[in-house]
């Protein structure tokens, strides 16, 4: 995992594919209203790229 901050403010993750997966799993074991929309997007992102499709 790689994690940069860059000029502008924003802040980039790279994950391999495992750890993409791990990260989906585990956000997934918490309670949906313990989530916020942020992490439920994360969630969604992640599973989408272990699953091999598009958003």
């Amino acid at each position: 995992m790689d994690i940069t901050r860059t000029d502008n403010g924003t802040i980039q993750v790279t994950l391999t594919t495992e750890e993409a997966e791990a990260v989906r799993d585990d956000l997934g074991q918490i309670w949906a209203s313990k989530v916020s929309a942020a992490g439920d997007q994360l969630h969604s992102l992640l599973a989408s790229v272990a699953e091999g499709t598009d958003l």
